[in-house]
């Protein structure tokens, strides 16, 4: 099982390994309206475990270029964990 750690609700939810991480929805305090990369209300940082992450797809590609700023900033809602412990921040 992977593990995301939410900095803003100072715990960590499991999710399976490769599971897209808008499985979080509902487990943490993340919001995530649209689900598919176009509004940003899933935009974090990651401050920790970025390996652990898949890169962007052209999807994600697409709304980081729209929304972020930052190179440690992924859309929660499009963005796959391969396995591991992340730590993000929002």
């Amino acid at each position: 099982m992977a593990q995301v750690e939410v900095k803003n609700d100072g715990a960590t939810v499991e999710i399976a390994d490769g599971s897209l991480l808008a499985d979080l929805d509902g487990k943490c305090s993340i919001l995530f309206a649209c689900k598919t990369g176009s509004c940003a209300s899933c935009k974090v940082r990651v401050t920790e475990g970025m390996e652990n992450l898949e890169a962007p797809n052209e999807l994600e590609q697409s709304g980081l270029a729209t929304f972020a700023t930052d190179p440690s900033e992924r859309l929660m809602c499009v963005c796959k964990i391969k396995k591991g412990k992340i730590k993000v921040e929002y």
